[in-house]
């Protein structure tokens, strides 16, 4: 969410806002610790992969990139996320 805002709100970015994406980048990483290291799941490495796409496409938003390929690229990884979700909760038993 926080991508969104950052993204829809400020039409250029600062050295504030690239450490935002930076910290919110970090605390993404930590999801990959719930995991044990051998057994991540394959739409868990989709997520990643898709997570740090839309990091280095955010950074390089001011200089290359229009914000609505920013969205779609959100719109995505969201996807992957709650997909992520859907699949790796422990069902009741």
């Amino acid at each position: 969410m926080l991508f969104a805002v950052i993204n829809n709100v400020f039409s250029v970015f600062s050295w504030p806002h690239y450490l935002v994406l930076l910290l919110a980048f970090l605390v993404f990483q930590l999801a990959r610790t719930r995991y044990p290291k051998d057994a991540i799941p394959f739409i868990a490495k989709l997520t990643q992969a898709a997570f740090y796409i839309l990091t280095v496409a955010t950074i390089f938003r001011d200089q290359y990139l229009n914000p609505l390929i920013i969205n779609v690229l959100l719109g995505v990884t969201f996807g992957f996320v709650i997909v992520e979700i859907m699949q790796t909760r422990k069902k009741p038993v």
